[in-house]
């Protein structure tokens, strides 16, 4: 398997870079460039809206952000600022999870916070990402609910031509899902981040992810099972 991805990073460096997703082990781009327009997409783990771009290309009439840590949120509110064109933005400063009004501890890590969680890392992620791990600046964040927040946004699911959902939240990904319960259902897509080993102690494993989502309905569009990535991001589509 090694001696296949050196391969496929050797020929990729051959090719022009618009033709490098038409080699990647993940369809997404190609399976988003099929199944565009999506009207609204809802991106739990906003950090700075590094997507933004994206989703107004795939024809996002609302995009919803949702942020948990409250200085990575001002700054996301400045980059969403920025932003013109017909696309809406909204974001909200929340610490989405199952359960209502519980407070949890959110470990923020070094770098740009993009990788801080309500879990610690594990030597698999200091293995994998040397000097990443928790920077030890530790808040108590309330957590709440996904439909909790729709409601507080008047975002209609069932209004939605298509609608996407992206968890983005460093292993509390399964959390967040049941917490969502029945509100799954209407999303057509779901991409999600998931891990095949342990990056965050206590975190979600892919095994439990995929079993949520199979359950539901959805199956794994963007990676043949054996070429799901270690730590990365998937995509579900709606049967």
């Amino acid at each position: 398997m090694r001696a296949l991805k050196r391969i496929e990073k050797a020929g990729k460096k051959l090719l022009p870079r618009r033709w490098h997703k038409y080699f990647r082990a993940s369809r997404y781009e190609l399976l988003m460039d099929r199944l565009a327009p999506v009207d609204l997409v809802v991106h739990v783990g906003a950090h700075w809206a590094e997507d933004a771009e994206v989703y107004e290309k795939y024809g996002a009439r609302t995009v919803l952000w949702i942020e948990a840590d409250p200085d990575t949120f001002a700054r996301l509110q400045e980059v969403l600022a920025e932003r013109g064109g017909p696309t809406r933005h909204v974001a909200e400063c929340a610490l989405v999870s199952d359960e209502e009004g519980e407070d949890l501890t959110f470990f923020r890590f070094k770098g740009d916070g993009s990788s801080s969680s309500v879990h610690h890392s594990t030597d698999t992620y200091r293995t994998r990402f040397p000097g990443h791990g928790e920077s030890g600046d530790e808040i108590t964040l309330r957590t709440t609910t996904l439909p909790k927040i729709l409601a507080r946004h008047d975002i209609d699911l069932a209004a939605a031509q298509k609608a996407m959902l992206v968890v983005d939240v460093q292993g509390h990904e399964l959390a967040v899902l049941q917490g969502l319960g029945d509100g799954l259902d209407p999303f057509d897509l779901c991409k999600c981040e998931v891990s095949r080993v342990p990056m965050y102690d206590g975190g979600a494993m892919f095994a439990d992810i995929d079993a949520h989502f199979r359950g539901r309905g959805y199956r794994l569009a963007s990676h043949r099972p054996w070429r799901v990535p270690r730590h990365g991001d998937v995509l579900y589509v709606k049967r």
